[in-house]
């Protein structure tokens, strides 16, 4: 399939080789957060540990915050700190709203998608410092969750915001060159690792730009290359880092996007369920039928999610069972979604679409997507990440 921006699988039948290159990479990006990051997370755990700030997590989870952040800073830091005044906080409810009213959905998305382009997407930018202030801090990540697209790591910057008010400026120096030095080695590395699934995007974003002003997926569909790689990464680490809770659930359940199905429109007749939706076997070739046929054959059960805002359908019940799901997404949402399902208490563990091609968001005409299925048997049962 020809990819929009990127593909697991370019010139190859499946995606194996990409989880194999994937898993190689993460490895020696921990490595190289050894002498960089590393004590820069530990020193954070041993703070939330010290004031019971949280329920302690895994450390891979920590390094994917501060990878986070300084990608993210470095890809939005200039034009979110050329915004003098918006409506942050109308914004940022706007995107919780979209989740709790689908049926206006459509017209919020239309109104955030005009005040975006009007507030948060100036046509100039101001420089991006290496080194931020806390005060540039706060102002970003006021924008970041007006967005939509980044309020689960708003909410984690904004905690490490309140270590680094603890530190004295020659540490806080220390520490932002430290993140700095480290993403510039990410973004020459990861174009070297993992590039040749990537190489689409920036053509994708010069043809594609004008097509996305005043749309509320305007970000989301022009990510930079290195937002990309980060992601990936990301997804490798959440696997890891969520690994054991997700074992020790006592339910496994699978949830795939939409754009996976043969039929999008009044065609399929998946049924609808608290959950989202269930697959009702219309079409035999259908991928996610297939996916459903496995599951009952597995023990697990199938939800089509038509949109991300659909995740919060998945916040736990009182007294029902710890649920555990393996999650599939195109790139640029897989991680937003990790995290937020892991703020619901649901371990997730995740699977990339081999490649985007939904209607509403990449292609007029749209396509089916697909993953990779020896991939995700890995993640639901207990074998090897």
């Amino acid at each position: 399939m020809e990819a929009v921006t990127y593909s697991l699988k370019p010139g190859q039948s499946n995606s194996n080789a990409y989880y194999n290159d994937v898993h190689t990479f993460t490895d020696i990006v921990l490595s190289h957060t050894q002498d960089s990051l590393m004590p820069i997370a530990n020193e954070y755990y041993d703070f939330l540990n010290t004031y019971k700030l949280e329920e302690l997590r895994e450390i891979e989870e920590y390094i994917l915050e501060l990878i986070s952040f300084g990608v993210l800073w470095r890809s939005y830091a200039g034009t979110a700190l050329a915004v003098k005044h918006a409506p942050f906080i109308t914004l940022a409810r706007m995107a919780e709203w979209r989740k709790k009213h689908q049926r206006i959905k459509p017209y919020i998305d239309f109104a955030r998608g005009i005040l975006m382009t009007g507030f948060l997407l100036p046509d100039s930018k101001n420089k991006r410092p290496d080194i931020p202030t806390l005060r540039q801090i706060d102002h970003v990540c006021k924008w970041f969750e007006a967005t939509g697209e980044f309020r689960e790591q708003a909410y984690r910057f904004i905690r490490w915001r309140g270590f680094w008010e603890t530190k004295s400026p020659g540490e806080l120096l220390k520490i932002f060159t430290a993140i700095e030095d480290f993403t510039q080695w990410f973004e020459e590395s990861s174009i070297e690792a993992l590039g040749k699934y990537t190489q689409n995007v920036d053509n994708f974003i010069n043809s594609n730009y004008k097509r996305y002003l005043w749309r509320e997926d305007r970000i989301s569909c022009t990510r930079k290359r290195i937002e990309y790689h980060l992601n990936m990464v990301g997804a490798d680490l959440m696997n890891r880092a969520f690994r054991t809770e997700y074992l020790d659930t006592e339910i496994k359940n699978v949830l795939v996007p939409g754009c996976m199905r043969t039929h999008v429109d009044k065609k399929c007749k998946a049924k609808k369920v608290k959950e989202g939706l269930i697959c009702d076997g219309c079409e035999p070739q259908c991928r996610i039928n297939r996916l459903g046929e496995m599951g009952r054959k597995n023990n697990f059960d199938v939800y089509i999610i038509p949109h991300a805002s659909d995740l919060s359908l998945w916040t736990p019940k009182t007294n029902q069972p710890k649920r555990g799901v393996v999650a599939s997404a195109c790139v640029t949402t897989l991680v937003e979604g990790g995290w937020e399902l892991k703020r619901y208490d649901v371990p997730a563990q995740c699977v990339l679409l081999d490649y985007s091609g939904c209607k509403k968001h990449w292609r007029k005409d749209g396509f089916a997507t697909e993953l990779n299925v020896l991939e995700l048997k890995k993640k639901i049962f207990d074998e090897k990440v």
